[in-house]
Order: C-alpha cells, then sequence, then structure tokens
C-alpha cells in the first residue's frame, strides 16, 4: 500500500504537531476516547476553546519507516466521521498512511490501518492535536 502521508492542497505549512516524516508502520498499543463534563456556567458566552472530548492513540513508533519519535497522538473535540478504530488491545494494530486536511477552524485525518487481518480506513475530525515524542 501507497504511503498516504501529504497534507490537503489548501495548506500553507504543516502544523507544527504533524508526524510530516510519516508513521507507516508504527504499531497502535491503544486506543482512549474521553468525554469530558461541560462546565455549563463558566462556559454561557463562548464556547471556543473548550475541549469536550479527546482521542488518545498510544503509539510505539520503533518499528516505524520515518518517523519513531511520536508515542501518543490526543485529538481533541473529536468526531469519527467513517470507519472504526481498533479497541481491543489484543489485536496488532499498524499505521500504513494518512492524509491530514486543514479546515477554517478545524482538522480532518484520513488514516489507513491494518488490524484483524484486514486495511481499515477511518476519517476522524477535530479541533486540535497535541503530539509526544521521545
Amino acid at each position: 500500500m501507497k504511503n498516504r502521508n501529504t497534507l490537503s492542497d489548501n495548506v500553507n505549512s504543516t502544523p507544527e504537531w504533524y508526524w510530516s516524516l510519516g508513521l507507516h508502520d508504527a504499531q497502535i498499543t491503544g486506543v482512549e476516547e474521553t468525554e469530558f463534563e461541560f462546565n455549563y456556567e463558566q462556559f454561557i458566552a463562548d464556547k471556543k476553546g473548550y475541549n469536550c472530548n479527546v482521542l488518545t492513540l498510544r503509539i510505539d513508533a520503533e518499528g516505524a519507516i520515518y518517523d519513531q519519535a511520536v508515542t501518543m497522538i490526543r485529538l481533541f473535540n473529536y468526531k469519527i466521521l467513517s470507519g472504526n478504530i481498533p479497541q481491543d488491545s489484543k489485536e496488532q494494530a499498524w499505521w500504513l498512511g494518512d492524509v491530514l486536511n486543514c479546515h477554517d477552524g478545524y482538522y480532518t485525518l484520513d488514516i489507513d490501518w491494518t488490524y484483524c487481518c484486514q486495511t481499515e480506513n477511518v476519517k476522524i475530525k477535530f479541533e486540535r492535536a497535541e503530539v509526544d515524542r521521545k
């Protein structure tokens, strides 16, 4: 499968947190979805910047072909638009490639990975990301 690690054409530069070299062959060792409680008193007027949920992907990039430093990816205020994410840590999931699209106020990340002997594609919409590196 071709490495799909590219950005959309409507982007002037790669976000600082992005793994621009690619994560092909990195293993996804854990997935965690967290919902945060909403504080109505604090955010009555402006909800911008409020974190309502986070998708955490734990990564073992030791065997990745390109970027071997990524250990964790957190996508804030995410919504899975299509596909499935591996939930069972016993299933070995491997990152094949991705496409990051930048939009006005949010991103979409289109990831190809393989687990359970099949290739899966998932598209995730999110507002911001944090990436931990070694």
